[in-house]
């Protein structure tokens, strides 16, 4: 049989290639749209990038090193504790890098910044060499960080990696199961600090990165 149309089959498998991209298309369209980042709460951050779970690491390098990483709490559960600014910072008891054992109520009379972070945290990583200027500089007043690592997200390499590379002398705390993360303090993102004055209490609670200014003034909020 002669084909009196040569064409005809170029132009078949190119409208069979035209409609296949356009179903491709409109699938990745729908994709994104199910799937886009959105606001949870009030507390999210204006421009931060929402994470639903601690399932996965962050390491973004397209993130702007200054964009706070938001996490989305789970629904809180009746028993757990609240940070509240005026009461008591919740007691916790950790291991450290060197597989010491560090309470809170270890250094009670002391001002303390607990300071929660990841070595994959972007923020983490600008605001770590600040943290480290002002517990050098007031250390001989009795201030201490407590650097909670999520270790539960997070790799002993990488945090040892972190550590020597900020030259980070203060107590470095490990949080292996995420028990004092989720549920005593109760992350709602990263770098999130909490100063606790002399008397125990909550004085501020910070989430994202603060500046060398900010750090100055709120520490001292909690040396008097």
């Amino acid at each position: 049989m002669i084909d009196l149309d040569p064409g005809r089959k170029s132009r078949r498998g190119f409208g069979t290639f035209m409609i296949g991209g356009l179903v491709v298309g409109l699938v990745a369209g729908v994709l994104l749209f199910v799937y886009r980042p959105r606001p949870s709460s009030p507390l999210d951050v204006q421009g931060a990038v929402t994470v639903e779970s601690f399932t996965f690491n962050l390491a973004t390098p397209f993130l702007d090193p200054a964009t706070p990483v938001v996490i989305r709490p789970a629904e809180a559960d009746s028993d757990e504790q609240e940070v509240v600014v005026g009461q008591p910072a919740p007691n916790f008891t950790l291991r450290t890098l060197n597989g010491d054992e560090v309470s809170l109520t270890d250094f009670k009379g002391q001002p303390v910044l607990i300071n929660f972070w990841a070595s994959w945290c972007p923020p983490c990583r600008l605001e770590m060499p600040d943290l480290v200027n002002a517990y050098e500089t007031h250390q001989g007043e009795g201030f201490v960080i407590l650097a909670i690592n999520l270790t539960f997200q997070d790799s002993l390499p990488d945090v040892e990696a972190f550590v020597q590379e900020f030259k980070m002398t203060f107590p470095i705390l490990l949080d292996q199961t995420g028990e004092v993360t989720n549920y005593q303090y109760q992350l709602l993102g990263l770098p999130m600090s909490i100063f606790v004055d002399r008397e125990g209490s909550v004085a501020r609670v910070q989430i994202g990165g603060m500046t060398g200014e900010q750090i100055d003034a709120f520490i001292a909020e909690i040396m008097e």
